[in-house]
């Protein structure tokens, strides 16, 4: 430090009274460059929930710009009924890449694969191992256990067959059978949620096929895996029902990749609240495991604005290295019937991601009928996020220091070798104008800046006086550069029949502006800009809007397609449908002015045509293949998959959008 202003911070530390100015520092000598990890274990992971493997590779860039190491995608395997929604990827029919899913094809998947090693991005699976598909969950066995789908058969024929007794002599029994199993481990002897065919992991053969999958997944590319419903297979340290599922499965796919890339495979499982009468470190050997626990403190003391319960909650299955967690998970939030705000979920995010060692998982939601095919958010990209993203990625392997500066402001200290840095979440209400003092007790003096703003933040004995954005965030780094621009945008795509409003709002920029189709013609975006589509701008039906917003060295650019489509006069028309849902499945029409079910409905150049005269809204939904309603009156239950309602301004317009049916 220089002498001068080390006196002069003495001199005002001994005498209060005399009115000192903030010191003067010159910048620390950074030359730190944002990027991703080169392993896996030390990045973030974002959960491509209901994504299609094309979905996941179009989005490769800017999930990559939004500084996200990992990508885990939904079950591989052949789902029950094809994929038609979320849950029948749990309840898989093989132990093989699917045939037919609509996440798309293994071609497909080896593709993202290799495009995503372009971006140093690593591609995670998740892996149903412990169970398969059910009739329904109705339909036992005398024993009391779930019978297995008969489509199972199609796919693996010996597990079918084995699945009561060992018909065969040779491969044994494949289900378990055991429903009133007691004591340590017996929640690997049947799986108590959704009464679904609980498989015996025990079975070499069963162990044979599940490992068959996990090299075929390798062999495409893929970097890690995620196992679902893992405290309900056994390990070979229980007291009781062990086996050796994961040495002769997942220590020997560890052994396949690490031949195959020279890397570490990236392991986790879904172990929710603990084993019980059994600890986790059974599992710990094998891979990280899911920290529930300390996900719902957080939680809590984030809602409740207390700081320093933020600061004392930690993890308590195991050590941080051993464990993931996450803001909300897929089963949490498709079973929850209200949602964290986008803005809440990134200050928890930036919580859990600011953590030394502890793997975390961002979720990309649904859309709110979530439908697979369907992205629902790109919440992905707020700055807020990325900023998360790029201070992990900074910080792998750094100490930490918990504190709280005062009762609403959170900190995390992060010191490196030479790098220092810290997340900060103030809780209160923010005031744009209004200047914050916060407790650094761990920072070096000199000059910091905010990632998210841009803003310089001097820190002089242990303390800083600064401004927040309006969420409350701030990521010191020592790099002085610009913020990212930042945008957002109200419809990324869909049908216009006359004209379409889209509104892009942005900030942090220098630079903006919006063209059409080829056309170079620039016109300007301000803060706010309104784009009406139609009047002439669209090429052969369709309309691409790009967007460049510039700031200092960072640019945006993106694409947007919309498509103009021409109705049929008379009929409301359905545009997009899944031709599957007519050659593979029954769709019905649900009116609700008469309630009941029907097929008026006719197919005219790929156009789905009805007659809506005196109706007050509907919804489509499809049905097994060659299924009949018994009152057509009445809602049939046994539905596969519906479509949002379609009534009000929807039935208006003349037209229904059914890609994301």
């Amino acid at each position: 430090m220089n002498k001068k202003i080390a006196f002069l911070l003495t001199i005002c530390t001994l005498f209060g009274s005399i009115s000192c100015s903030t010191p003067t520092y010159e910048d620390f000598n950074d030359t730190y460059v944002d990027a991703l990890p080169s392993n896996s274990e030390d990045g973030t992971t974002f959960h491509a929930f209901c994504w299609t493997f094309n979905q996941i590779k179009e989005n490769l860039p800017y999930l990559a710009n939004a500084g996200f190491k990992n990508i885990l995608t939904m079950p591989v395997q052949q789902p029950k009924g094809g994929g038609a929604s979320w849950w029948s990827f749990y309840q898989p029919l093989s132990f093989s890449i699917a045939d037919s899913s609509s996440l798309g094809t293994k071609d497909e998947l080896k593709s993202l694969c290799d495009e995503a090693e372009k971006y140093n991005i690593s591609i995670l699976t998740d892996i149903v191992a412990n169970h398969l598909a059910n009739i329904s969950d109705d339909e036992l066995e005398a024993d009391g256990t779930p019978k297995v789908s008969p489509s199972v058969e199609l796919y693996e024929p010996i597990i079918y067959r084995n699945r009561n007794s060992n018909v065969d002599g040779t491969n044994g029994v494949t289900f378990h059978h055991n429903p009133t199993a007691t004591g340590s481990g017996a929640e690997t002897q049947f799986y108590p949620y959704g009464k679904l065919p609980d498989l015996n992991t025990s079975n070499p053969y069963v162990q044979q096929r599940v490992l068959s999958l996990l090299k075929e997944c390798i062999d495409v590319g893929v970097d890690g895996f995620r196992f679902d419903a893992a405290k309900h297979i056994e390990t070979k340290d229980d007291p009781a029902y062990s086996s050796d599922f994961w040495d002769n499965t997942l220590e020997v796919a560890k052994k396949y990749y690490k031949n195959k890339t020279n890397n570490e495979l990236y392991v986790y499982g879904e172990i929710l609240n603990s084993p019980t009468n059994r600890p986790v470190s059974v599992y710990t050997q094998y891979m990280r495991v899911t920290e529930d626990g300390y996900t719902s403190s957080f939680k809590s003391a984030v809602l409740t604005k207390k700081a320093e319960k933020i600061a004392l909650a930690d993890v308590n299955k195991s050590t941080a290295d051993n464990l993931v967690t996450w803001v909300e998970s897929h089963d949490e939030y498709t079973n929850s019937q209200s949602h964290l705000g986008d803005v809440t979920v990134a200050k928890m995010w930036g919580i859990i991601s600011s953590r030394k060692d502890l793997g975390v998982i961002y979720l990309g939601r649904p859309d709110e009928n979530l439908t697979v095919g369907k992205i629902g958010s790109y919440a992905f990209e707020n700055e807020y996020v990325s900023c998360s993203n790029r201070f992990h990625n900074r910080f792998v392997g750094a100490d930490e220091y918990l504190s709280a500066s005062s009762e609403k402001i959170f900190i995390n200290e992060r010191i490196k070798d030479n790098d220092q840095g810290a997340y900060v979440l103030n809780l209160e209400a923010i005031d744009l104008t209004k200047t914050y003092e916060v407790k650094l007790p761990h920072l070096e003096n000199g000059n910091y800046y905010d990632l998210l703003t841009g803003n310089k933040v001097v820190v002089t004995n242990n303390k800083a006086t600064m401004k927040f954005d309006k969420s409350g965030m701030a990521f010191l780094t020592r790099t002085n550069q610009k913020a990212h621009p930042r945008f957002t945008i109200n419809e990324r795509e869909g049908l216009f029949a006359q004209s379409k409003s889209i509104k892009i709002t942005i900030s942090d920029y220098e630079e903006a502006y919006y063209t059409f189709n080829d056309n170079p013609t620039r016109y300007e975006l301000n803060d706010e800009t309104t784009i009406e589509l139609g009047n002439g701008i669209d090429n052969d039906g369709n309309v691409k809007l790009n967007i460049h917003i510039k700031n200092g060295n960072f640019v945006v650019n993106r694409s947007f397609n919309y498509s103009k489509v021409n109705l049929i006069d008379g009929y409301f028309n359905v545009f997009n449908l899944n031709p599957k849902y007519l050659e593979d499945y029954e769709l019905f029409m649900w009116s609700w002015s008469p309630s009941v079910w029907s097929k008026n409905y006719r197919i005219q150049d790929e156009i789905l045509l009805i007659d809506t005269s005196g109706m007050t809204g509907f919804l489509l939904a499809i049905f097994e293949k060659g299924y009949n309603i018994a009152d057509l009156n009445t809602w049939d239950s046994n539905v596969i998959k519906q479509s949002a309602d379609i009534s009000g301004k929807a039935l208006e317009l003349g037209f229904y959008d059914a890609s994301g049916f």
